[in-house]
């Protein structure tokens, strides 16, 4: 790699956090939702679906016969479908992949299956279900294989990984296949951490300091990624296992990650300025002065802004009112007539970014603080946006606020 781009990678990853020459150190997990999946359950939503999308999803085309056979397997279509599918790793909503995700996932090896509706690949591990597992594919245990997971140098950066480790679709395929004991963690190559597992059916979560792209007002990272700046990746290592009780072949049925710098609004947002027009947040500039609202006098000031952010994203949130609306990520927290911050990823919320009183739960029925009025207008509905689109949040100088769509909402300030 030329000298140039050394200086840069050096610069990246001291800008997330990660020193060059810093110390690989053990970590061990706290622990998330349980592992443990009914085949029967899984094959019956399956069935389901298989029906479903025959009419697209559209419950109103559904015929008599259609209805029978999903009454017959007891699966309320109308209240099931609401939490996703049996192995989804995510819920419905924004995360971190609304940022795009990493770009792809390989690996050193993977085991040939001799079934052809099965298969072992890497990518199992990053297709977000629990239903599907890398598996490697040399003799033994597989001590030394690795998968590595590629990102754009513009990716969000990552500030929790969670793995689902073993064979997880049914505790059955978990103890006959080897499980992971100790992954040994790189980034770009360069050990980081070696990451203990537990023996068990559980998410385990691994928090860090933001590792990836910062949000650096000297840094150009548009200029970077598309002039001299590699991809970055995620290398995990094998270094020990539990053995299963039939075959020596370790899996990981998923490793996921959760993170910041998706934490923004959509195009055509209208932002307050300070000469009391509106302004389009992706035609915002550094230098800017916008409206912020001073909580101590009780009255609208001005605010100079330092950075505009944007990011690609899907799976926003809609939040309807009587008379406005609002398309944003699900961890933006909103000033409501609580007298609190709230957001409707309020644990995301609360978990990536710095704020003086936690984030509350958003929901319809709340009332959002409309500052030029000095009225709440109520949410109405919140509608899932499943397309994919730019989004921008903005930085300010002197305030940790802004008014978007006449909505008080608040900055970024990251942990």
């Amino acid at each position: 790699m030329k000298t140039r781009q050394l200086f840069i990678l050096a610069a990246f990853l001291t800008f997330s956090g990660i020193s060059l020459a810093q110390n690989v150190k053990e970590m061990y997990p706290e622990f998330g939702s349980s592992l443990k999946f009914d085949p029967k359950i899984g094959e019956k939503q399956e069935k389901a679906f298989e029906i479903l999308e025959t009419v697209d999803y559209d419950f109103s085309k559904l015929t008599a016969e259609n209805k029978k056979v999903l009454k017959k397997i007891g699966y309320d279509y109308e209240n099931e479908m609401e939490d996703g599918g049996y192995y989804d790793v995510l819920s419905p909503g924004c995360s971190w992949y609304c940022g795009g995700g990493q770009d792809s996932v390989t690996a050193s090896s993977y085991l040939m299956s001799k079934d052809t509706t099965i298969n072992y690949l890497p990518e199992n591990a990053g297709d977000l279900s629990f239903k599907t597992a890398w598996i490697e594919g040399v003799k033994g245990y597989g001590i030394g294989e690795y998968l590595t997971y590629h990102f754009r140098p513009s990716s969000p950066r990552i500030t929790r990984i969670i793995v689902a480790n073993g064979y997880v679709k049914s505790e059955k395929a978990y103890r006959e296949n080897s499980r992971v004991k100790k992954l040994k963690l790189y980034i770009y190559n360069k050990p980081f951490a070696i990451l203990n597992l537990k023996d068990t059916l559980c998410e385990q979560i691994f928090d860090f300091k933001p590792i990836g792209q910062r949000s650096d007002k000297n840094t150009n990272w548009e200029k970077i990624e598309k002039e001299e700046m590699p991809e970055w990746t995620m290398k995990f290592e094998i270094l020990e296992v539990y053995p299963g009780d039939k075959y020596d072949d370790t899996a990981i049925s998923e490793i996921y990650f959760d993170g910041i710098d998706v934490h923004c609004f959509a195009k055509g947002t209208k932002i307050l300025m300070a000469n009391n027009s509106l302004k389009n947040i992706e035609l915002i500039q550094e230098g800017d002065i916008v409206k912020s609202y001073d909580f101590e006098n009780k009255k609208l000031i001005d605010a100079k802004v330092t950075k505009l952010i944007s990011v690609t994203h899907s799976n926003l949130l809609k939040l309807k009112f009587a008379d406005n609306e609002i398309v944003t990520t699900a961890d933006h927290p909103f000033w409501i007539n609580k007298n609190v911050w709230a957001a409707v990823d309020a644990e995301k919320a609360n978990r990536n970014y710095f704020h003086k009183t936690k984030v509350s739960n958003l929901k319809v029925g709340d009332k959002i603080f409309i500052p030029e009025k000095n009225i709440f207008s109520e949410i109405m509905d919140i509608e899932n946006i499943g397309r994919r689109q730019n989004t921008y949040t903005i930085e300010l100088s002197e305030s940790n606020n802004f008014i978007a769509n006449g909505m008080l909402v608040k900055t970024e300030n990251v942990k």
